[in-house]
């Protein structure tokens, strides 16, 4: 990396960044929200503004642990999958059957993990896997039925349905639960001290976890506990959604990567691994896509990113209100966690996709 840039952000900037945060608050785009921007290690700008929910006085605070959703995917999934590859436990190229034998018949049975990983695989972006099942075994099932919306390696879908295969095949190779895998390769050795899944099974002081919505299959307001209803039957952790966070741990995340697997001594991933990951991996025409993240493409279009973060950015967002961009080149990070769900799951997703860019562009506008 080069010199760490010192960037200002007073005045003019940041009244407008404050003007364009607050009228997105104002209009019910989120209650509240916390930014980081950093260049590697060097954070340049953290602050929160709003409030954590709806009929309190209580601010967003610094360090909020959010419900990241599918940031989870690449957080959680694709750093264990790549580490049990180098465990030699795994491959890629492995057909999905070899882990979930029942997964894998006719056109399915050539469905590889890289597929998965890459949203190539042809199957659907969602299925409803959790209601009118009476029991775990049964949505489990239902997910190795899933039959595929296109062929192989015809189109990007983005999809749930991989990256739940993906935890199930984790679980199968470790013999752990996902939370158990993740606590002791990733969380402990990078000390991700607000980072894990189901909070509320394990803190007794949930105040400071922003609410997610009022679930009507539930019936009760979620804090602490995982908003994505598949994720929540198939215990809480699967491999789609499910993990909490803060900015500062995932800024600790981000830095991991971006120093080629290590972090303070601790080698999680290797150099290698790290360089797939963060490559595109899909050949035109189908759209760009690194292992498990969105690669930004040369290719003019929306990008939650903005403009002004380069080609080669490395990123995802998560339905919950959260996202995470990166420039492996400038070492650029902006992590965005809001819970837009808290105060509706739909009727505010035009506007955090308008929020998005050009939050982006003010940040990367000041470097």
């Amino acid at each position: 990396m080069g010199n760490i840039i010192k960037v200002d952000f007073s005045g003019r900037w940041s009244q407008s960044l404050d003007q364009l945060i607050e009228r997105h608050i104002n209009e019910e785009t989120f209650p509240g929200i916390e930014v980081l921007f950093a260049q590697g290690p060097e954070i340049l700008l953290h602050k929160t503004w709003g409030r954590q929910e709806v009929g309190s006085d209580k601010p967003m605070g610094l360090n909020t642990v959010f419900d990241i959703a599918s940031l989870t995917k690449p957080v959680v999934t694709t750093s264990l999958i790549m580490l049990l590859q180098e465990q030699g436990m795994l491959d890629l190229e492995e057909p999905v059957a070899t882990f979930l034998p029942e997964f894998g018949n006719e056109a399915k049975s050539k469905i590889t993990l890289r597929h998965l990983l890459t949203h190539t695989s042809g199957l659907p972006a969602w299925a409803n896997l959790y209601e009118d099942s009476d029991s775990f075994e049964v949505a489990r099932q239902r997910l190795m039925d899933i039959s595929q919306e296109v062929p192989l390696d015809k189109r990007v879908i983005y999809s749930c349905l991989n990256f739940l295969l993906l935890g199930q095949i984790i679980t199968e190779v470790t013999h752990s639960s996902l939370s158990r895998f993740f606590q002791h390769s990733i969380r402990e050795p990078l000390s991700l001290e607000n980072t894990l899944f189901s909070p509320a099974k394990h803190w007794k002081n949930l105040s400071g976890i922003a609410p997610t919505q009022y679930c009507p299959w539930r019936k009760c307001l979620l804090r602490g506990v995982v908003h994505d209803e598949n994720c929540y039957f198939f215990g809480e952790e699967a491999g789609n959604a499910g993990l909490f966070s803060t900015a500062l741990d995932l800024h600790r995340f981000c830095c991991m990567l971006l120093n080629e697997g290590s972090l303070d001594g601790i080698t999680i991933l290797s150099p290698s691994s790290v360089q797939q990951i963060v490559s595109n991996q899909n050949q035109p025409p189908l759209g760009t896509r690194g292992l498990g993240w969105d690669f930004k493409d040369v290719v003019p279009g929306y990008w939650s990113c903005g403009f002004l973060f380069p080609p080669g950015a490395i990123g995802h967002t998560g339905f919950t209100g959260t996202s995470i961009w990166f420039d492996p080149l400038n070492q650029w990070i902006a992590i965005v966690l809001t819970n837009r769900v808290h105060l509706s799951r739909d009727g505010n997703l035009a506007a955090m996709h308008q929020f998005r860019p050009r939050l982006h562009n003010l940040l990367l506008s000041m470097v």
